[in-house]
């Protein structure tokens, strides 16, 4: 048995189906419950179904990133394991860079050089990896999102210009590790950036300029899909 068939094995199929069930089960728990409590405060059977009809209307366009993840990481890490993880509280550039870690930890070369060369102990590690690491963010959440939630909403009444600069280099910096790691990568890596970039500020310019609410929920979207067919035709001329 080689590592692919490991990841793509009907037992991992199985254990995802099964947790995917179960959050699919606390959804409808929680949907039944903010549904009966909207009624009991007044709002109106035709509102709610309004509000349940935009969500789903509104909600599959943006799914088309994640079906994108999804086919990104199928070559890497088979099909149940990303199907889990981008169902639950992974994203993209998260599962790529912490793969990629656990595979160099492991003494890989790189992601291919695991699939060519890996073994069952190092996949099992890498889906560890995977996963405990995003956990530090559910953690926090459970012992500290009320208190930060709260001061957040009491900094947002009243003027804080370092609480402001202080979330502009966050986010700067965040961007600076993703950014510069996947720019120096290749030549095609930073062409397919430099792309991707173009196509969001051409769309929320357009957004803003004729007032199209709607397409800045779309903007990733549409950013990943011409990035993505971008990078393929670099592909093909520079390789």
């Amino acid at each position: 048995m080689n590592v692919m068939t490991l990841l793509n094995s009907k037992l991992l199929y199985i254990l995802v189906f099964i947790g995917l069930a179960i959050i699919f089960c606390m959804c409808i728990f929680f949907f039944i419950r903010a549904k009966k409590r909207a009624l009991e405060m007044g709002i109106t059977k035709d509102e709610v179904k309004a509000v349940i009809r935009s969500s789903l209307i509104f909600s599959i366009v943006p799914s088309i990133s994640i079906i994108i993840g999804l086919i990104s990481l199928v070559p890497i890490l088979g099909v149940p394991w990303p199907w889990f993880r981008l169902s639950v509280v992974g994203s993209l550039p998260y599962e790529l860079m912490a793969a990629d870690l656990a595979v160099k930890g492991a003494n890989f070369a790189d992601l291919q050089d695991f699939i060519n060369n890996g073994s069952m102990e190092t996949a099992g590690a890498i889906l560890f990896v995977m996963s405990i690491a995003i956990m530090g963010g559910m953690l926090f959440n459970i012992f500290a999102l009320k208190k930060m939630h709260t001061s957040v909403v009491k900094a947002g009444d009243k003027d804080t210009p370092i609480v402001d600069l202080a979330l502009s280099v966050l986010v700067v910096g965040m961007m600076s590790v993703f950014v510069a790691v996947q720019f120096t990568t290749s030549k095609i890596h930073a062409l397919t950036l430099i792309v991707s970039a173009i196509v969001t500020l051409v769309f929320l310019k357009i957004a803003q300029k004729y007032e199209i609410n709607w397409l800045n929920d779309f903007v990733m979207s549409f950013a990943l899909i011409i990035g993505m067919v971008c990078a393929v035709i670099f592909t093909g001329i520079l390789n």
